[in-house]
């Protein structure tokens, strides 16, 4: 993921309001859309590879970051539920590889130490995985790709996907 995040081109201005603006989206990144999509397995395997992504317990996480797990968790779940969450966890360590991330969440979040951190978690009901990091997530979402069938339809999948492809642009912009 990291060397697709390296090379990943970069949009130009293009109206988000327009009509053609999936459609522009589209002609830009055709040829760097993923199909098939990626199983849960094979993301944490390339995370963990690119990153250094290791599961971690509830209880090992810092308050800032059990803080924000739950509240990614009660999210995505019907009732509120002070319970400590049974979700896989995996945190993102900071090194050099993951420095564009962590950048880009201290710039939103107040650094206290070494707290909170980048965390993912996965919710298995929606078959998506969510970050306490916009930007970690958006480049998840991209990397792991689009099943033919949803890409086939052009419904909701297929919009979610190249809106986020936009949003992954977006947010290598405000790198530079």
């Amino acid at each position: 993921m990291n060397q697709y995040i390296c090379n990943y081109r970069t949009i130009g201005d293009i109206s988000t309001t327009d009509i053609s603006f999936l459609p522009s989206v589209y002609n830009f990144y055709k040829n760097d859309i993923i199909m098939p999509k990626k199983s849960l397995d094979d993301m944490i395997l390339l995370l963990s590879k690119d990153y250094g992504l290791t599961k971690v317990l509830y209880s090992e996480l810092d308050r800032m970051t059990a803080e924000s797990a739950i509240s990614m968790i009660n999210y995505n779940t019907h009732k509120n539920n002070p319970n400590i969450p049974t979700n896989d966890i995996w945190q993102l360590p900071q090194n050099l590889a993951t420095s564009r991330f962590y950048t880009d969440f201290y710039e939103r979040f107040v650094k206290i130490g070494d707290s909170p951190k980048i965390i993912l978690i996965y919710i298995p009901d929606k078959d998506y995985f969510m970050s306490n990091s916009s930007f970690f997530e958006t480049a998840i979402y991209v990397y792991r790709g689009i099943n033919e069938d949803d890409f086939n339809k052009k419904g909701p999948q297929y919009k979610h996907y190249l809106n986020n492809m936009f949003l992954l642009s977006e947010s290598l912009k405000m790198q530079y």
